[in-house]
Parts: structure tokens; sequence; C-alpha cells
């Protein structure tokens, strides 16, 4: 992503974000799978957690970076991509496993807790 511009460089990061948030408050998959195929999906959800994992493997080269706890998030987006390379959407454990990992590692790169729900 280096040689990419900076305006399309910034807005694939805030859709990465995005993603991994939409999924961290779990929201529901199924008009993206739908419209999708759980095989895009896949890869969509993979090239998000690869995004902010580079974001932060770059940020930690500086002096202040801006992820709070970048070890906890690397691992947590990790363990996310390895899950979702081959998720059973319909598997609800391994669900409850993605989202738990997409929140550990949002709550990670902003050094806060989110909520359970978002306010209406």
């Amino acid at each position: 992503m280096s040689s990419t511009p900076p305006a399309e460089k910034a807005a694939r990061i805030a859709g990465a974000l995005n993603g991994l948030g939409y999924i961290a408050m779990g929201h529901p998959l199924e008009p993206a799978r739908s419209s999708k195929g759980d095989a895009k999906l896949r890869e969509q959800l993979h090239e998000d957690a690869t995004i902010v994992l580079d974001l932060i493997e770059n940020e930690a080269t500086r002096k202040s970076p801006a992820t709070r706890r970048s070890a906890e998030c690397k691992v947590a987006l990790s363990r996310y991509r390895d899950l979702v390379k081959s998720i059973d959407f319909d598997d609800a454990a391994s669900m409850t496993s993605l989202k738990a990992y997409a929140r550990q590692a949002l709550e990670a790169f902003i050094g806060e807790t989110l909520p359970e729900t978002l306010p209406e």
C-alpha cells in the first residue's frame, strides 16, 4: 500500500476498520453473504484484517504510534485472519469467536472498551 495515493490509503483503512467494527458489533452478515457469497466475504474480511495489521506494523516504527496496545491488537487480528479463512458463517461458535477477536482488536487499537451495543 506504500505507493497508494494518500486518499485511497485513508479510504481503505477506514473501510477495514469499519468492516472489523461491523463484525465486532454483531451486525448481520446475511445481506453481504447473499450479494457477494461466502468466499468473497471471507476474502474481504481477511483483507480488512490485513490492512489494519499493516497499519499497526507501520505505526510501530514511529515514536508515537496511533495504536494504543499494538501487540494485543496484532494477536487478535492474527487470530481473526486465521479463523476467517475457513469460517462457516452458519456456525454460532465460530461467529462468536470471530466477533470476540474483532472486538479485542478494535479495543486494543483504540485503547478503550467498546460498548456492547451501539446507541440508537
